[in-house]
């Protein structure tokens, strides 16, 4: 009677927790803070240390109130023709506002971090999105 029981409940909640997927139905995912994203990706030179530089930054940027939210990576090795696996590191800032991101290009924080690291770079690319 319990393996009866046990099958049958297993059945059922397999199918409730399989009808959104069936019908299609969107599941809630939760969405990068900030309706600005700065995305920066550093080119950095050989005789930088990646982990070092790494740390570096993500003192720096946790020590702005602007930031929403961040991320700190290194590239993926995703092997595409689409996808760019050319850069060090990419640093991905978020922030509330347009004005706050332009509050935070002149911060004394970030105009300090790229004048003491900027020669550990050889080139920087930055793209910038805004879901105003």
């Amino acid at each position: 009677m319990k393996r009866r029981s046990f099958f049958k409940n297993s059945v059922f909640a397999s199918l409730v927790l399989g009808i959104p997927v069936l019908l299609g139905m969107n599941i809630k995912k939760p969405k990068i803070e900030g309706k600005f994203v700065h995305m920066v990706f550093f080119y950095l030179k050989e005789a930088t240390s990646v982990e070092e530089f790494i740390a570096i930054t993500s003192n720096f940027i946790t020590s702005i109130d602007l930031v929403k939210s961040y991320h700190l990576g290194i590239p993926a090795g995703t092997p595409r023709d689409v996808v760019d696996n050319s850069y060090s590191v990419c640093l991905v800032a978020t922030f509330d506002s347009k004005e706050d991101q332009n509050d935070y290009q002149v911060h004394p924080i970030h105009l300090k971090f790229v004048e003491d690291h900027k020669d550990k770079w050889d080139k920087v690319v930055i793209y910038d999105s805004w879901a105003g």
